[in-house]
């Protein structure tokens, strides 16, 4: 096993663990959580447009104009799957219902980051890291609010396990399959598309809540971060 495939692993277990415990994340009053929420969507947004945009641009050499396809399957899919939830579930429903889709949707969403995280720690372990920083950002936060949002609909605990291991699981299947370069290319357009999704229903602040300014210091942190990086 290689340095890079054994860091990927470790990133994994990493996101698999912050995943386990963060329903016992309390996020603070409303203030300062405002102010966290808003720092985070700045990063994420800095990330988005700076870094794997361009890189999903860059995989139109080998997929042409379909790159784009698949950054729209991955916003519209995440999109319709809550949205056909509130439109054809019956209201009692919807919160277990909600919860098993979200639920889904993880798994298959953080199955497909791990086989990308092999890919990118391939290319190298700061590439890895850039991609790292951001999925773990929306783990921890995602997984706190939706805690709270579903209330009393706990996980079962085999359930919890398994989700918390599907970063993992994509890694290992990566490392024993060797995901050829195109399906790669065809992953990072469709995770654009959901991390597009995810930043502006879940970590865009709306109306008068936020903080603009905690917002760009995120957006000024990552791009000094991402220009540095690429003087290296």
């Amino acid at each position: 096993m290689g340095t890079s495939e054994a860091i990927a692993i470790a990133t994994g277990l990493l996101l698999g663990t912050l995943h386990y415990f963060s329903e016992n994340i309390e996020l603070a009053a409303e203030t300062k959580r405002y102010r966290f929420i808003s720092f985070g969507a700045g990063i994420s947004i800095a990330y988005l447009f700076l870094h794997l945009l361009p890189h999903t641009y860059d995989a139109a050499i080998h997929l042409e104009e379909a790159v784009f396809v698949f950054l729209l399957l991955g916003f519209a899919l995440f999109h319709l799957s809550e949205k056909y939830i509130y439109q054809h579930i019956e209201q009692e429903k919807q919160a277990r219902e909600l919860k098993e889709i979200h639920s889904i949707m993880f798994f298959v969403y953080h199955f497909l980051i791990g086989i990308v995280f092999v890919d990118k720690f391939e290319a190298g372990i700061l590439e890895g890291i850039l991609f790292m920083f951001p999925v773990a950002l929306h783990t921890g936060l995602s997984q706190a609010s939706l805690s709270k949002i579903h209330g009393e609909i706990r996980e079962n605990i085999l359930i919890k396990i398994i989700l918390s291991l599907s970063t993992l699981l994509g890694v290992v299947f990566a490392i024993l399959v060797h995901v050829p370069d195109i399906l790669n290319n065809i992953l990072v357009s469709f995770i654009s598309g959901v991390l597009l999704y995810i930043i502006v229903k879940e970590f865009l602040p709306g109306k008068e809540k936020g903080r603009p300014l905690f917002f760009i210091l995120g957006l000024l942190l990552f791009s000094t971060l991402n220009v540095i990086l690429f003087m290296i």
